[in-house]
Protein backbone atom coordinates (compact mmCIF):
# COMPACT_ATOMS: atom_id res chain seq x y z
CA UNK A 1 0.00 0.00 0.00
CA UNK A 2 2.96 2.34 0.52
CA UNK A 3 1.59 3.74 3.82
CA UNK A 4 4.27 5.46 5.91
CA UNK A 5 4.41 6.95 9.42
CA UNK A 6 6.13 10.31 9.84
CA UNK A 7 6.59 11.97 13.23
CA UNK A 8 6.13 15.54 12.01
CA UNK A 9 2.81 14.67 10.40
CA UNK A 10 1.50 12.66 13.34
CA UNK A 11 2.20 15.56 15.71
CA UNK A 12 -0.82 17.30 14.12
CA UNK A 13 -3.04 14.67 15.78
CA UNK A 14 -3.95 13.67 19.33
CA UNK A 15 -2.15 10.71 20.89
CA UNK A 16 -5.35 8.82 21.74
CA UNK A 17 -6.33 6.09 19.29
CA UNK A 18 -10.06 5.63 18.78
CA UNK A 19 -12.32 3.52 16.59
CA UNK A 20 -14.89 5.05 14.26
CA UNK A 21 -17.19 4.03 11.45
CA UNK A 22 -16.83 6.35 8.45
CA UNK A 23 -19.07 6.85 5.41
CA UNK A 24 -16.99 8.24 2.54
CA UNK A 25 -18.23 10.94 0.18
CA UNK A 26 -15.66 9.99 -2.44
CA UNK A 27 -12.83 7.66 -3.32
CA UNK A 28 -9.21 8.87 -3.07
CA UNK A 29 -8.16 10.53 -6.32
CA UNK A 30 -5.08 12.57 -5.57
CA UNK A 31 -2.62 13.77 -2.96
CA UNK A 32 -0.66 16.85 -1.89
CA UNK A 33 3.10 16.84 -1.45
CA UNK A 34 4.30 16.57 2.14
CA UNK A 35 7.90 17.36 3.05
CA UNK A 36 10.31 15.97 0.45
CA UNK A 37 9.55 12.28 0.16
CA UNK A 38 5.84 11.91 0.89
CA UNK A 39 2.33 12.47 -0.44
CA UNK A 40 -0.75 13.23 1.67
CA UNK A 41 -4.01 11.82 0.27
CA UNK A 42 -7.30 12.83 1.85
CA UNK A 43 -10.95 11.94 1.39
CA UNK A 44 -14.07 13.63 2.72
CA UNK A 45 -16.61 11.84 4.88
CA UNK A 46 -20.37 12.30 4.86
CA UNK A 47 -20.67 11.08 8.45
CA UNK A 48 -18.87 9.17 11.18
CA UNK A 49 -19.99 7.14 14.20
CA UNK A 50 -17.91 6.81 17.36
CA UNK A 51 -17.68 3.08 18.03
CA UNK A 52 -17.48 3.61 21.80
CA UNK A 53 -20.37 6.03 22.29
CA UNK A 54 -22.47 5.27 19.19
CA UNK A 55 -22.80 9.01 18.51
CA UNK A 56 -23.46 9.92 14.85
CA UNK A 57 -21.59 12.98 13.56
CA UNK A 58 -23.02 14.43 10.30
CA UNK A 59 -20.41 17.16 10.05
CA UNK A 60 -18.12 17.04 7.03
CA UNK A 61 -14.92 15.25 7.99
CA UNK A 62 -11.59 14.28 6.46
CA UNK A 63 -9.62 11.03 6.48
CA UNK A 64 -5.91 11.40 5.73
CA UNK A 65 -2.63 9.47 5.79
CA UNK A 66 0.82 9.53 4.19
CA UNK A 67 2.32 7.46 1.39
CA UNK A 68 5.82 7.48 -0.07
CA UNK A 69 6.23 9.71 -3.12
CA UNK A 70 7.71 6.82 -5.11
CA UNK A 71 4.67 4.55 -4.64
CA UNK A 72 3.83 2.56 -7.75
CA UNK A 73 0.04 3.00 -7.97
CA UNK A 74 -3.05 3.99 -6.02
CA UNK A 75 -3.36 6.21 -2.99
CA UNK A 76 -2.58 3.82 -0.17
CA UNK A 77 -6.09 2.67 0.76
CA UNK A 78 -8.56 1.28 -1.76
CA UNK A 79 -11.53 3.19 -0.36
CA UNK A 80 -14.74 3.44 -2.42
CA UNK A 81 -17.29 6.22 -2.76
CA UNK A 82 -20.10 5.69 -0.22
CA UNK A 83 -18.11 2.85 1.32
CA UNK A 84 -18.47 2.28 5.07
CA UNK A 85 -15.34 1.33 7.04
CA UNK A 86 -14.43 0.68 10.66
CA UNK A 87 -11.15 2.44 11.30
CA UNK A 88 -8.52 2.95 13.96
CA UNK A 89 -7.74 6.67 13.90
CA UNK A 90 -6.33 9.67 15.76
CA UNK A 91 -8.28 12.94 15.81
CA UNK A 92 -6.66 16.20 14.67
CA UNK A 93 -5.65 18.71 17.32
CA UNK A 94 -8.06 21.64 17.25
CA UNK A 95 -6.47 24.81 15.90
CA UNK A 96 -7.62 28.31 15.01
CA UNK A 97 -8.15 28.19 11.26
CA UNK A 98 -7.39 30.96 8.79
CA UNK A 99 -10.13 32.13 6.47
CA UNK A 100 -8.98 29.83 3.67
CA UNK A 101 -9.40 26.66 5.74
CA UNK A 102 -12.74 24.82 5.90
CA UNK A 103 -14.11 23.88 9.32
CA UNK A 104 -13.63 20.22 8.37
CA UNK A 105 -9.86 20.71 8.74
CA UNK A 106 -10.44 20.48 12.49
CA UNK A 107 -12.49 17.34 11.92
CA UNK A 108 -9.63 15.37 10.37
CA UNK A 109 -8.68 11.84 11.29
CA UNK A 110 -5.31 10.17 10.74
CA UNK A 111 -6.05 6.64 9.51
CA UNK A 112 -3.86 4.13 11.35
CA UNK A 113 -5.56 0.90 10.30
CA UNK A 114 -8.63 -0.40 8.52
CA UNK A 115 -10.29 -2.73 11.03
CA UNK A 116 -13.23 -3.72 8.82
CA UNK A 117 -13.90 -3.23 5.12
CA UNK A 118 -17.56 -3.00 4.02
CA UNK A 119 -18.56 -2.53 7.65
CA UNK A 120 -22.19 -2.93 8.64
CA UNK A 121 -23.49 0.13 10.50
CA UNK A 122 -27.24 0.68 10.19
CA UNK A 123 -27.35 4.48 10.43
CA UNK A 124 -24.58 4.92 7.88
CA UNK A 125 -26.05 2.26 5.57
CA UNK A 126 -29.38 4.11 5.56
CA UNK A 127 -27.62 7.43 4.91
CA UNK A 128 -25.55 5.91 2.08
CA UNK A 129 -28.71 4.57 0.44
CA UNK A 130 -30.36 7.99 0.68
CA UNK A 131 -27.33 9.84 -0.70
CA UNK A 132 -27.22 7.62 -3.77
CA UNK A 133 -30.78 8.50 -4.77
CA UNK A 134 -30.84 11.22 -7.47
CA UNK A 135 -32.31 14.56 -6.40
CA UNK A 136 -33.67 17.02 -8.96
CA UNK A 137 -34.87 20.61 -9.18
CA UNK A 138 -37.31 21.14 -12.03
CA UNK A 139 -37.25 24.46 -13.91
CA UNK A 140 -38.77 25.82 -17.11
CA UNK A 141 -35.49 25.35 -18.97
CA UNK A 142 -34.85 21.82 -17.71
CA UNK A 143 -33.97 19.68 -14.70
CA UNK A 144 -31.02 20.26 -12.38
CA UNK A 145 -29.41 17.18 -10.80
CA UNK A 146 -27.67 17.42 -7.42
CA UNK A 147 -23.94 16.67 -7.53
CA UNK A 148 -23.32 15.79 -3.90
CA UNK A 149 -19.54 15.70 -4.23
CA UNK A 150 -19.35 19.35 -5.29
CA UNK A 151 -22.47 20.52 -3.41
CA UNK A 152 -24.20 22.02 -6.40
CA UNK A 153 -27.02 21.26 -8.84
CA UNK A 154 -26.06 21.02 -12.49
CA UNK A 155 -27.83 21.08 -15.84
CA UNK A 156 -26.49 20.94 -19.38
CA UNK A 157 -28.44 22.48 -22.27
CA UNK A 158 -27.54 22.90 -25.96
CA UNK A 159 -26.60 26.52 -25.15
CA UNK A 160 -24.38 26.03 -22.09
CA UNK A 161 -24.08 24.43 -18.67
CA UNK A 162 -25.63 25.75 -15.46
CA UNK A 163 -24.80 25.17 -11.79
CA UNK A 164 -26.65 26.21 -8.63
CA UNK A 165 -24.58 26.24 -5.43
CA UNK A 166 -26.08 24.63 -2.35
CA UNK A 167 -26.91 27.11 0.41
CA UNK A 168 -24.20 27.85 2.97
CA UNK A 169 -24.20 25.04 5.53
CA UNK A 170 -26.52 22.81 3.48
CA UNK A 171 -25.94 19.76 1.31
CA UNK A 172 -29.22 19.98 -0.62
CA UNK A 173 -31.11 23.29 -0.51
CA UNK A 174 -30.13 26.08 -2.92
CA UNK A 175 -32.63 28.87 -2.34
CA UNK A 176 -30.22 31.76 -2.90
CA UNK A 177 -28.72 30.41 -6.13
CA UNK A 178 -32.12 29.29 -7.45
CA UNK A 179 -33.59 32.75 -6.82
CA UNK A 180 -30.72 34.32 -8.78
CA UNK A 181 -31.23 31.83 -11.60
CA UNK A 182 -34.97 32.50 -11.81
CA UNK A 183 -34.36 36.24 -12.27
CA UNK A 184 -32.76 35.45 -15.64
CA UNK A 185 -34.27 32.07 -16.52
CA UNK A 186 -36.47 33.27 -19.36
CA UNK A 187 -34.07 35.87 -20.72
CA UNK A 188 -30.65 34.23 -20.73
CA UNK A 189 -29.67 35.76 -24.11
CA UNK A 190 -29.91 39.25 -22.59
CA UNK A 191 -27.78 38.23 -19.59
CA UNK A 192 -25.23 36.74 -21.99
CA UNK A 193 -25.23 39.93 -24.07
CA UNK A 194 -24.56 42.11 -21.02
CA UNK A 195 -21.78 39.90 -19.74
CA UNK A 196 -19.94 39.55 -23.04
CA UNK A 197 -20.27 43.29 -23.76
CA UNK A 198 -18.66 44.04 -20.40
CA UNK A 199 -15.86 41.55 -21.05
CA UNK A 200 -15.22 43.04 -24.48
CA UNK A 201 -14.97 46.58 -23.12
CA UNK A 202 -13.00 45.66 -20.01
CA UNK A 203 -10.49 43.32 -21.66
CA UNK A 204 -10.06 44.74 -25.17
CA UNK A 205 -6.63 46.30 -24.63
CA UNK A 206 -5.33 43.12 -23.01
CA UNK A 207 -6.80 41.07 -25.84
CA UNK A 208 -5.03 43.10 -28.49
CA UNK A 209 -1.75 42.80 -26.59
CA UNK A 210 -2.09 39.01 -26.68
CA UNK A 211 -3.10 39.03 -30.33
CA UNK A 212 -0.13 41.27 -31.16
CA UNK A 213 2.20 38.79 -29.49
CA UNK A 214 0.75 36.16 -31.82
CA UNK A 215 1.24 38.41 -34.87
CA UNK A 216 -2.53 38.79 -35.35
CA UNK A 217 -4.41 41.96 -36.27
CA UNK A 218 -6.12 43.94 -33.48
CA UNK A 219 -9.87 43.48 -33.06
CA UNK A 220 -12.74 45.74 -32.04
CA UNK A 221 -14.94 45.29 -28.98
CA UNK A 222 -17.71 44.00 -31.25
CA UNK A 223 -15.37 41.40 -32.76
CA UNK A 224 -14.23 40.39 -29.25
CA UNK A 225 -17.83 39.85 -28.14
CA UNK A 226 -18.60 37.80 -31.26
CA UNK A 227 -15.58 35.52 -30.83
CA UNK A 228 -16.16 34.41 -27.24
CA UNK A 229 -18.69 31.67 -26.43
CA UNK A 230 -20.61 31.14 -23.19
CA UNK A 231 -19.85 27.69 -21.75
CA UNK A 232 -21.25 27.84 -18.21
CA UNK A 233 -23.26 30.04 -15.85
CA UNK A 234 -22.62 29.41 -12.15
CA UNK A 235 -25.16 30.82 -9.70
CA UNK A 236 -23.54 31.21 -6.27
CA UNK A 237 -25.08 30.87 -2.82
CA UNK A 238 -24.68 34.60 -2.13
CA UNK A 239 -26.86 35.46 -5.16
CA UNK A 240 -23.95 36.38 -7.43
CA UNK A 241 -23.20 34.92 -10.87
CA UNK A 242 -20.00 33.75 -12.54
CA UNK A 243 -20.02 33.31 -16.31
CA UNK A 244 -17.38 31.19 -18.04
CA UNK A 245 -16.55 31.90 -21.69
CA UNK A 246 -14.41 30.07 -24.23
CA UNK A 247 -12.01 32.71 -25.47
CA UNK A 248 -12.12 32.04 -29.23
CA UNK A 249 -8.30 31.75 -29.10
CA UNK A 250 -7.96 35.43 -28.19
CA UNK A 251 -6.04 34.45 -25.06
CA UNK A 252 -4.54 31.28 -26.55
CA UNK A 253 -7.23 28.99 -25.15
CA UNK A 254 -7.61 30.44 -21.66
CA UNK A 255 -11.04 30.74 -20.04
CA UNK A 256 -12.68 34.13 -19.46
CA UNK A 257 -14.63 34.62 -16.21
CA UNK A 258 -17.13 37.48 -15.83
CA UNK A 259 -18.69 38.18 -12.40
CA UNK A 260 -22.01 39.82 -11.55
CA UNK A 261 -22.95 40.65 -7.94
CA UNK A 262 -26.27 39.77 -6.30
CA UNK A 263 -27.69 43.18 -7.26
CA UNK A 264 -27.03 42.69 -10.96
CA UNK A 265 -23.89 44.84 -11.16
CA UNK A 266 -21.09 43.39 -13.28
CA UNK A 267 -17.94 43.60 -11.20
CA UNK A 268 -15.04 42.12 -13.09
CA UNK A 269 -13.78 40.07 -16.03
CA UNK A 270 -10.50 38.14 -16.05
CA UNK A 271 -8.51 35.40 -17.72
CA UNK A 272 -8.28 32.03 -15.95
CA UNK A 273 -6.97 28.55 -16.62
Amino acid sequence: MGIVRVKEFEEEFEQEEIEIYALLREAPNGAAAYLKDYLRPLVYTEATVDCKTGVLDRREGILTWLISSDHEAGWGYDFKQYGIYRLLVRKAKIKILDENRLASWNNRYLVLKVLEWDAGQKELEALAAYLQQPKYIHTQRGDFLLNRQYKWYEMKTPDCGFTLDADEGSDETCEAALAAYKKHEMNMPELDRQLRAYAAGHMLDTANDWLGDADEEPITAEQFADRITLSELAFRNDGSIEAYYDDGDIFWGHCIIVRMDKNGNIEDAEIAG
